[in-house]
C-alpha cells in the first residue's frame, strides 16, 4: 500500500519535467514559463490524488472479497451459556453445528 501513496507526487513531477523541457525547447521566457508550469503541476497533481483514491478505493474492494472468499469457520456467540457455535461458511456448506 505504500507504493501507492507515491502516485499523485510522480505524476505531477513526471508532467512538471515534461512542460519544462518542452517550453525551454520553445524559448519561453521565464515569466511566462512559471505559471504555466505551476498550473500544470497544479492540475496533475489533483488528476493524480483522484486516481489514486479511486484506485485505493478498488484495491480496498478487492481485498474484501478475497477476505469473504478465504473464510472457513465462523464463531458466534451463542447466547447465556457461553457455548459457541461453529458453522462452516457458506463456501464448504452448513454441515455441522454445535
Amino acid at each position: 500500500m505504500r507504493k501507492n501513496k507515491l502516485f499523485a507526487p510522480f505524476l505531477m513531477l513526471l508532467a512538471g519535467a515534461v512542460v519544462s523541457i518542452a517550453m525551454y525547447c520553445f524559448h519561453y521566457t521565464m515569466e511566462e514559463m512559471l505559471p504555466i508550469l505551476l498550473f500544470v503541476l497544479i492540475f496533475f497533481y489533483l488528476t493524480g490524488n483522484f486516481v489514486q483514491k479511486k484506485v485505493t478505493a478498488f484495491m480496498e474492494q478487492i481485498l474484501e472479497e478475497e477476505a469473504k472468499e478465504g473464510e472457513v469457520i465462523e464463531k458466534e456467540f451463542a447466547g447465556e451459556g457461553g457455548d459457541y457455535m461453529e458453522s462452516k461458511s457458506a463456501e464448504n456448506g452448513a454441515e455441522e453445528n454445535i
